[in-house]
């Protein structure tokens, strides 16, 4: 009987729909013993984001109950297929496709919010970041993560920060998410000794050749197959050099025959003849070019497909991850799969008769319950130093941890730009972190050009300043109409950090529109001495001791403000205290997040009997509201309060432009004018912007603020106040926003025109 079913079946897939995979009756073989279930493999192609389609068809194939003996996929069908062939349902990769961040894992970085907050602070001031060794015999095949110049969103928009790189990406984010989806299966194993055997394919650029990953460690196979020439780095394993196997083999159904399929079921995403029309883009050319290669193998593999279903994804982008997109392919490869019914069911029908599958029922692809982690073994840094980090992230030897815990400790010391890579497993109970340092020096660049200031350049050198602890030293200088010059040297141990710094600045204050202008030009040289980071190095919570020495050129005040002014040469010392934190999602148009601060100084004149001593209280706060997918609310606060009777000008209130403490330290921005406007010992401001997003980059905002102070808060009735508002569109560039404003204020009642293109600083 089973004989005659087996030549039944044989029949049946040659009668099916004429398709490029339908074989004739008198070439089909089925190699299953006399008496024996025949094999089926589930072939799945690359494809990018197309591969959304393999998890629809996917869907399909467990409503049927088609059980599946192999599951080999190459790029994003090998990572599709793996997690399918460790026990993750149609379901489980739906859910994951939607909620990933692809913009971060299509990166070389973590999200903002997990970064420490001096990282949040450079990166949202340079554009450019290049490593260097102070070394001669510095290893020069090192992967400088941070070198060059900043990448949006994703890294294929923009060209390589540098050409020695092996690739745009360096897949740290892939590999941290493949390593927490694919536990319990850390340990180098055979995949047959997954629920379903599996095995993906890659390409070594030493020979040229392909190579079957069939063991191993599960995540790094599938980093390697979907590592695409010149945007992601290669996996290095021994003498071989792995890349995206799409380079030798796409669609590899003889891969799943060598391991012994008697049956193919194929979902292949790029069939089809490619019209010139279409070839108008680099990422189109470039995917026709990896396409074009292994053309006869693939022909053979698709002409060998039982069962073959080809969506009609050509419309979408390889790497239009976003969530319409990745719905609809999901939905695409499921409808697609319904044309072949008939086929899958008679299939299922056929197969029904013998035993149950060889393959055990799936395990739960991810730890239901923390694990205990009994040791921890650290290679490529100080074990003390790491261990100490890990600890501060809430990993330590003897806890009971989830993956997703251990995973996002990971991520957040990626994120602190130590590291070029931190690979980890956990196997037994074992907890093995391998990391890759940074180089320890580096040079910073940051450009801006505007209608206030014409062009200003930000330039930062710095000495180990990623190191987790021990001496650092930087000296940052600003190229500008108000120039700006800064030497610290600072000494960090596994919590605070001790900084010293002295410091120069010059500035020429101009106020616009009023009859009564008055120029401020003075030079400021500065000392400080402080703790930082004294509770975490997620936020800035520092105290110290501050010196500053102004020296006044020419000042020309106007009789209506009523302020002590300061002497041409005057010296302060302050005691201070301040805490700062921003964890908005973006440096710059953020959808989410909030950023705070608040500090409090107590001044003190050299000439202290003089009675020249007066505190300070500080603080701004601000938030995005989504009021809907593409338009928000952006409240801002900020208040400072000056508490003393002989209160310098130089120390006064000061708010105006666009920028914060582009004139004065202590000026807050104001829509409304440029220059800056010095105000009454008590300021408050209120700002709401309402922006729209027009298109994918650009954005329209509309801003109102209004400032009140007053001398003494105890007679209200004094009081200055002043209503401003703007119409601001802003381009989102590699380099930085390109923004052009228009605002008016009831202070001088005319229209006024700013422009800016770059960071802010």
């Amino acid at each position: 009987m089973k004989k005659s079913l087996l030549t039944t079946l044989a029949l049946w897939l040659c009668t099916l729909h004429p398709t490029p995979a339908q074989q004739p009756a008198d070439t089909l073989q089925l190699s299953a013993p006399e008496g024996t279930r025949p094999k089926v493999g589930l072939v799945l192609s690359g494809g990018g984001a197309r591969g959304a389609a393999h998890v629809g068809a996917i869907r399909l194939i467990e409503e049927l109950q088609i059980p599946i003996d192999y599951v080999v996929g190459t790029s994003m069908g090998a990572i599709v297929g793996a997690l399918y062939a460790i026990g993750y349902t149609a379901d489980d990769m739906d859910s994951l496709f939607m909620t990933q961040d692809w913009r971060v894992l299509l990166s070389n970085d973590v999200p903002r919010q997990l970064q420490p907050y001096s990282q949040r602070m450079a990166r949202r001031r340079y554009q450019v970041n290049i490593p260097y060794e102070k070394s001669a015999l510095a290893d020069r095949s090192a992967h400088y993560r941070d070198a060059g110049i900043k990448v949006r969103r994703s890294s294929l928009q923009t060209f390589p920060k540098v050409l020695a790189r092996p690739g745009l990406i360096d897949g740290q984010n892939l590999q941290n998410v493949f390593a927490q989806l694919t536990y319990p299966y850390h340990d180098s194993l055979s995949y047959e000794r997954l629920p379903h055997a599996f095995a993906c394919v890659a390409a070594d650029l030493v020979t040229g050749k392909e190579v079957v990953l069939k063991q191993g460690r599960l995540a790094e196979s599938i980093r390697a197959s979907m590592s695409i020439p010149g945007v992601f780095y290669p996996v290095y394993q021994g003498a071989q050099v792995l890349v995206d196997g799409g380079v030798v083999n796409n669609y590899p159904v003889n891969v799943a025959r060598d391991m012994g399929a008697d049956i193919i079921i194929g979902v292949e995403l790029n069939s089809g003849i490619t019209a010139a029309s279409d070839l108008q883009s680099f990422a189109a050319i470039f995917e026709r070019l990896i396409g074009t290669l292994g053309t006869e193998l693939h022909e053979r593999n698709v002409a060998d497909t039982d069962i073959l279903i080809i969506p009609q994804v050509k419309r979408f982008p390889v790497m239009g991850f976003d969530t319409l997109n990745l719905h609809q392919l999901i939905d695409i490869g499921y409808r697609t799969a319904l044309q072949s019914r008939p086929q899958l069911d008679s299939l299922r029908q056929l197969l029904a008769v013998y035993e149950a599958p060889r393959c055990a029922p799936p395990t739960e692809p991810t730890a239901p319950h923390p694990v205990l982690v009994e040791q921890i073994i650290v290679k490529g840094y100080d074990r003390t130093a790491l261990l100490a980090l890990l600890q501060r992230y809430g990993i330590s030897e003897g806890d009971s941890l989830s993956i997703e815990t251990i995973g996002a400790a990971i991520e957040r010391i990626y994120g602190m730009g130590t590291f070029s890579s931190v690979q980890y497993q956990l196997v037994a109970g074992t907890l093995f972190v391998e990391v890759k340092p940074n180089p320890s020096d580096q040079v910073a660049l940051g450009l801006r050009i505007d209608s206030e200031e014409a062009a200003a350049a930000l330039l930062n050198i710095s000495i180990d300043p990623l190191k987790l602890s021990g001496a650092k030293f930087d000296l940052t200088t600003r190229l500008a109409v108000n120039p700006y010059v800064e030497a610290r040297a600072s000494y960090a141990w596994t919590g605070p950090q001790a900084h010293m710094a002295v410091s120069y600045w010059g500035s020429d204050v101009n106020r616009f529109y009023d009859d009564n202008s008055y120029t401020l030009r003075y030079n400021l040289y500065g000392a400080d001495i402080a703790l930082a980071d004294l509770l975490s190095r997620d936020y800035d919570l520092r105290a110290g001791l501050r010196y500053d020495h102004y020296d006044v050129h020419k000042l020309v005040r106007d009789q209506a403000l009523n302020f002590i002014d300061t002497e041409n040469h005057e010296s302060y010392l302050a005691l201070y205290t301040a805490l700062h934190n921003d964890k908005y999602d973006a440096a710059y148009l953020p959808t989410r997040g909030y950023a705070y601060g608040i500090g409090v100084a107590y001044n003190l004149c050299h000439k202290s009997s003089e009675g020249d001593h007066f505190g300070e209280i500080q603080a701004h706060a601000s938030t995005v509201i989504p009021i809907a997918h593409t338009t928000a609310l952006l409240p801002a606060l900020y208040t400072r309060h000056l508490i003393g009777s002989h209160i310098p000008l130089i120390y006064s209130n000061a708010m105006g432009g666009y920028l914060p403490h582009r004139y004065l330290r202590q000026q807050y921005p104001f829509a409304g004018f440029v220059g800056s406007e010095f105000m009454d010992a008590h300021l408050v401001i209120a700002r709401m912007e309402l922006r729209q997003r027009l298109l994918a980059d650009l954005y329209a905002a509309a801003i109102i603020n209004y400032a009140y102070s007053t001398p003494d808060i105890a007679t209200p009735t004094d009081y200055q106040s002043i209503w401003g508002a703007a119409l601001k569109l802003t381009y989102d560039t590699t380099i930085g926003p390109l923004a052009l404003c228009t605002h008016w204020s009831d202070r001088y009642h005319q229209m006024g025109f700013y422009f800016s293109l770059g960071f802010e600083f």
